[in-house]
């Protein structure tokens, strides 16, 4: 897999978090997982922000965006 396609892939995964985060839930049983969901959520996003800000910043460093 390419770089491009990885920072897509990451972009995808904070979709996915913000998602989840905004999610309303629709039965008793995502209303009880809700604190739940929205750690997760916001791990995801957490994570792969600092994942692409990492590829950014190696990319400059080394000259890749040349």
């Amino acid at each position: 897999m390419s770089l491009n396609s990885n920072v897509l892939l990451f972009l995808a995964a904070i979709l996915a978090g913000y998602a989840v985060l905004r999610f309303a839930p629709a039965s008793l049983a995502a209303l009880i997982a809700m604190p739940f969901l929205k750690i997760v959520a916001v791990l995801v996003i957490l994570i792969f922000a600092f994942v692409i800000i990492y590829i950014g910043l190696r990319t400059l460093l080394r000259g890749g965006w040349r």
